[in-house]
Parts: C-alpha cells; sequence; structure tokens
C-alpha cells in the first residue's frame, strides 16, 4: 500500500470513528453497536488490509442490518433509534470493505451522518469533542482523496501547521451558519424513547422510606442569575442559601405513605403563555431543569411569574404546578423572583387535610405530653418541632413498614420524611390542618459560573400548617441533614458543570430569540468599537504583510554582496559574458567553455546560498567554486574524448 493510501485509510477511518463516537454519547444507542464498528476499526488498523470483503460481502453485510432493524421495528423499537441501529451496522460493513476510493467516500459521508444523528440524540457538552475532531480529519482526508489524482500524489502530507487557517477559516463558517441558520422542532419524535432521570417522591403516592434517602450527586436543576452585576449576583448566592423549591403538595395520609389529593379547581396555561403569581420587584434567573420522569416545575420561594412557558402547564389553589406531561427533554424557564418572600398559596384548608384516620396512637400518646403543657395550639406543635430538632439525622435508619412512625418515635433518628410527616400528623392531632411537601432545599454554590446547583441529594420535606389565616411552613428536620455533599475533586466538578451549562446555554438552548440579541449585541459593539476595531485589523494587515514580504525583501539586500558579484561579473566577461545589473544569473548565457551540467549545478549553489538555504559565501568560497567550475568542465571533455 502508498504511503497516499495508507493516509486515506487511516483518514477515512477517523471520520468514520468520530461520527461513532458523537452517537455513542447518546443514551438511545446500544453499546453493541457502537462496539462492533469501534473494534472492526482497531482491528482493521492493526492488521490492515488482510481484514476486508468485497463490495458484494459489505453490501450483504448492510442489508442484513435493514433486516434486522425492520425485526426490531416489529418489536417496538423507536424509529429513530432503529434508525441509528441500521447507521452503526452500516458502519461496521464500511469498515471491513476493500478499501477503494468509493469505500472512502462512504466513510466519510456515512460518518457525517453518524454526526449528525448524534447531535439530534446526545445533549452532552462531551458532544464538541468528536465534532471539532470530525472537522479535522474531514478536511485532511478530503485533501488526501484529493491529491491521490494529481501528479506527486504520494508526496508527504502537508505540515500541520499550514492547515491551522483553514481550521480557523472553517470554525468562523461554523459559528455564523450555527447563529444565521434556523431552528427545527425534533425531540416531539424522540418522546416514546426518550430516557428521562429516575425520581423518587415526586407522584400522586409516596412511600415512606422513598424519598430523600440516597447520596445522589446528580444534578437536577442549575439555576443562573441573569443580567445581574457582580454586587448583585453576591446578594444572589445569599438569596439562594436556605431557600425552599416547592414541588408536590401531599394532603392525604394513608398509614405507610403521603397521597395527592387533586384540588377541586385546576387552570391551564399554553406554551408561550406566562404564569403569574404575585407582583413586586423581579430579579430574572433561568432554571435549567433535567429531563426527568416527573412532571413538576419546582417553585422557589419568592416566586412572582414564570415567562413564556416551554410547554403546557396545569396548576391548582395549592401553588402546584406541573408540565401537562413530563418533559422529554432539558428544559430552561424564565423566572422572576422576589428578593424578600411572597406568601405562596391562598386557598384554605380542605377536609382531607384534617384527616386523622391513620394516626398511630403511639403518635397520639406522644403529643398529650406536649399539649397539656400549653392551651397554645401554636406554641405546643413550635415546641413539638424543637423536640424533632434535637433528634438524630440519619439516612440509613430502619424503617419498620407495618409501623413507620410508632418505630420512628423510638428510635428516634431517621430521614426528613419522617420528620415531616410526625410533624404534619402531630398537627392534626391538635386540629390545625397540614400538609407535606416534597421539594429541594438550598443548593451548592458554582465559584466558577456563579449559579446554583441543586443536585438529587437536596430533596427535602418538610410541612406546610394552617396558621393565622394562612398556609406557614415549618421544617422540623435537624440542621444536620446539610453538608451532605462529599465530593472528591469539587473545583474539577465545578468547572464540568460550568460548562455543561455553558453547552446548554449557547448551544443546546440557544433559540431565534437569541439569535436576535447577538446580532444587535454585534452591532452595538461596531457603533461603539468601530474605528478601533478597523484600525485594529488595518495594523494586522500591515503586520502581517511585513512579516511574510518583508523578511524575504530584507533578506534579498541584506545578502546581496556586491564585492562578490563584482568577482563573478569580471570572471564572466572574460569569458565572453556581459550581465545586466540585477539579472539573474540563471538568466545569463553559459560562459565559454564551461559544460551546461557544470554551469547548471553552480547556478544552483549560487542561488542557494543567495537566498539563505546554506551558508554565505566568501570571496575565497566563489573563487573555489569557480575554480572547481573549471576543472569539473575540463574532466567532462577528457570523458568525451576518450
Amino acid at each position: 500500500m502508498t504511503p497516499s493510501l495508507l493516509r486515506a485509510e487511516r483518514m477515512t477511518l477517523a471520520v468514520l470513528m468520530c461520527g461513532v463516537a458523537a452517537l455513542a454519547l447518546s443514551d438511545f444507542v446500544s453499546p453493541f453497536y457502537w462496539l462492533l464498528s469501534t473494534v472492526a476499526t482497531l482491528f482493521r488498523l492493526w492488521r490492515g488490509p488482510s481484514l476486508q470483503l468485497s463490495e458484494m460481502q459489505a453490501s450483504l453485510v448492510g442489508w442484513f442490518g435493514f433486516v434486522w432493524v425492520i425485526f426490531e421495528l416489529f418489536l417496538g423499537r423507536a424509529l429513530v433509534v432503529a434508525f441509528t441501529d441500521f447507521l452503526l451496522i452500516l458502519a461496521f460493513a464500511i469498515v471491513v470493505e476493500a478499501a477503494t476510493p468509493r469505500n472512502h467516500l462512504h466513510r466519510m459521508l456515512v460518518g457525517l451522518f453518524l454526526l449528525l444523528a448524534g447531535a439530534v440524540l446526545t445533549d452532552s457538552v462531551l458532544y464538541a469533542v468528536p465534532l471539532f475532531a470530525m472537522m479535522w480529519f474531514l478536511w485532511r482526508a478530503a485533501a488526501c482523496l484529493y491529491g491521490m489524482n494529481l501528479s506527486g500524489g504520494d508526496l508527504p502530507a502537508m505540515p500541520l501547521r499550514h492547515e491551522v487557517r483553514w481550521m480557523f477559516l472553517m470554525l468562523v463558517s461554523t459559528a455564523v451558519l450555527f447563529v444565521a441558520l434556523p431552528r427545527f422542532e425534533f425531540h416531539s419524535l424522540l418522546k416514546p424513547a426518550q430516557p428521562r432521570m429516575e425520581t423518587s417522591g415526586f407522584s400522586d403516592l409516596v412511600q415512606l422510606g422513598d424519598f430523600a434517602r440516597s447520596l445522589d450527586a446528580r444534578v437536577a436543576m442549575r439555576v443562573e442569575p441573569l443580567n445581574l452585576t457582580a454586587a448583585e449576583i453576591n446578594n444572589f448566592r445569599k438569596w439562594t442559601q436556605g431557600r425552599y423549591w416547592r414541588g408536590a403538595v401531599l394532603s392525604r395520609f394513608t398509614g405507610s405513605g403521603w397521597q395527592k389529593v387533586a384540588a377541586p379547581r385546576q387552570f391551564h396555561l399554553g406554551a408561550g403563555e406566562d404564569l403569574m403569581f404575585a407582583d413586586g420587584e423581579a430579579m430574572a434567573v433561568a432554571l435549567y431543569r433535567e429531563a426527568s420522569d416527573h412532571s413538576y416545575i419546582q417553585i422557589p420561594q419568592g416566586i412572582l411569574r414564570i415567562r413564556d412557558l416551554p410547554q403546557g402547564i396545569q396548576t391548582d389553589e395549592t401553588a402546584t404546578v406541573q408540565f401537562t406531561r413530563a418533559p422529554s427533554r432539558r428544559l430552561r424557564l424564565l423566572m422572576d423572583v422576589a428578593w424578600a418572600n411572597t406568601p405562596e398559596a391562598v386557598q384554605g384548608p380542605q377536609r382531607w387535610e384534617l384527616e386523622q384516620a391513620h394516626i398511630p396512637d403511639a403518635l397520639r400518646n406522644w403529643v398529650k405530653p406536649y399539649a397539656m403543657n400549653s392551651a397554645d395550639q401554636v406554641q405546643v406543635l413550635a415546641s413539638i418541632a424543637a423536640e424533632l430538632r434535637g433528634w438524630t439525622y440519619d439516612l440509613n435508619a430502619p424503617i419498620d413498614s407495618e409501623s413507620p412512625i410508632s418505630s420512628f418515635l423510638k428510635l428516634q433518628r431517621g430521614h426528613c420524611e419522617l420528620y415531616a410527616t410526625t410533624m404534619a400528623l402531630a398537627a392534626r392531632t391538635l386540629g390545625i390542618p397540614s400538609r407535606v411537601v416534597n421539594g429541594y432545599l438550598g443548593g451548592d454554590w458554582n465559584e466558577v459560573g456563579d449559579f446554583l446547583q441543586i443536585r438529587h441529594l437536596h430533596a427535602h420535606s418538610w410541612v406546610e400548617v394552617w396558621v393565622n389565616g394562612r398556609w406557614q411552613r415549618m421544617d422540623a428536620t435537624p440542621a444536620t441533614r446539610s453538608g451532605l455533599l462529599n465530593l472528591r475533586f469539587p473545583r474539577f466538578d465545578q468547572l464540568w458543570e460550568s460548562a455543561k451549562l455553558g453547552w446548554y446555554r449557547y448551544v443546546l438552548e440557544f433559540q431565534n430569540s437569541d439569535r436576535v440579541n447577538v446580532i444587535k449585541a454585534l452591532w452595538q459593539s461596531i457603533r461603539v468599537y468601530g474605528e478601533w476595531l478597523l484600525s485594529a485589523l488595518m495594523a494586522t494587515a500591515v503586520v502581517m504583510l511585513l512579516w511574510r514580504y518583508g523578511r524575504v525583501i530584507l533578506r534579498h539586500f541584506t545578502r546581496y554582496d556586491k564585492t562578490l558579484w563584482s568577482v563573478l561579473d569580471r570572471w564572466l566577461s572574460r569569458r565572453g559574458v556581459v550581465r545586466a545589473q540585477y539579472q539573474p544569473l540563471r538568466d545569463t548565457a553559459i560562459p565559454e567553455g564551461v559544460s551546461h551540467e557544470a554551469w547548471e549545478r553552480f547556478v544552483c549553489k549560487w542561488e542557494a546560498q543567495s537566498y539563505g538555504e546554506e551558508s554565505l559565501w566568501k570571496k575565497r568560497d566563489l573563487k573555489r567554486h569557480l575554480r572547481a567550475l573549471l576543472k569539473t568542465t575540463d574532466t567532462i571533455s577528457a570523458n568525451v574524448l576518450r
């Protein structure tokens, strides 16, 4: 295999593997399919052309993949996922096919299709790696294949430094196309098969022990302040500390868990509408919600409104907000929140929020001593909350499935769900309406990106009680619950999460409105800094021209030695050649008594020392070369006479 063919083999395989890597980042794709192509590629690079099939045999492999995908569709596999399986089987067939110009073209085309499919099926920030690698290898592979048809096609490839300018042009072109091209809605095709993050506790029925018992460090939400100064961002950070994010409201106790009861009145809003809670001085934030298996929108303490809803929602008088169906992708929610806390729910208590049917006798007996010490029920409830906060927070405490509250009162240790349940049932024992709320508490601040990260381990349960004509929050969980996050490399985690948020914000969630904002920002920058920018471009162009051509001119004048030229001109005139001033030596006639071959070699040596390819001659060097020129000519003449 010639060097050019070997380069084409490696480059086109690299293009194909970039597409496979992009698709392997998706949760849709089974590892079996992309590993098949990867192993075949590695074996092909190791063994070379000895591993190859004819074009007909490779076509049969492709047809087998097509039949297999049809069979997958009959088994219920989603169309988009089955199509990606077919592409990966086709990639395997192309890898093992004999290397021909058409095969190289097939590798490049299938690699591009795989990259495009990966753009649809994955939202990982790691997608940027195969994307940029694809741009590089695709350019090199195309140049290699094009050069094979030219004379000198087996010459070494162009040095990498000469390709940098073209790669920069490709990056700029890609950025312009990304901003200019319209956005298409394709996520509806993925809804039947979209993998969602599994959660617990955000459903209509939650059993005790199902919620907030794991230290899952995966990020559930990211909250970014918008259009704030450095001082305001610092105030926003303080605002997020100890902030409650309200999710599911559960009102009916079943004896072993809590159940949501549908409110009498529900309200529906469509995509693009605004959901209003209250008026006031607002601070704009963007909440990035990961694709989860529940439909709840976590509402922060102090919410004023949600602007431009991305999907239809339903809400009720308990201030619970849900999407009409669980979103199949990550969503950005634009919220206005108040610096100060605002009342959240105004609906009065319902009868099921006073039910005492399933309250265990052990809890009633435990509450009696507190009720006997004071006639003020609110004060009694505060004493009970203080007592519970003095107990031990333990995620691994055992839960008796038959009598969970009774065992909790004996052990005096457990997780937030048990504390909230005990507090809610104690309030009902005292005749105070109550309900349990599942959501999130606090979060950890990202120092790199200046935004809030809310993880699954921040899931929390608390109680709302009807006191003094409104619902008030009461949290009886011990304060030792905080500090559960334990990352081995926290700085790296912050850098990684910042990169992911930047990818979501400026790539995945780039909307048509963002395009308008980018154009406005560019136009404003041109108006403000246009003169400086034009001056900088002109200065850069002048410097580049001087750097590129000035060195050649300077080298020419600095290496021009009039003494050498005078010696050479006198030598030429004695042999019947008159050279005009600044006439190149190559354009002069051949001196008398000098053979054509010897003169050509001398001219090449003269130009090499004149243009810096060899060391500059001195006068004695020139005379030595002229004497050698005559000796070489005499030797050639003697050989001819013989």
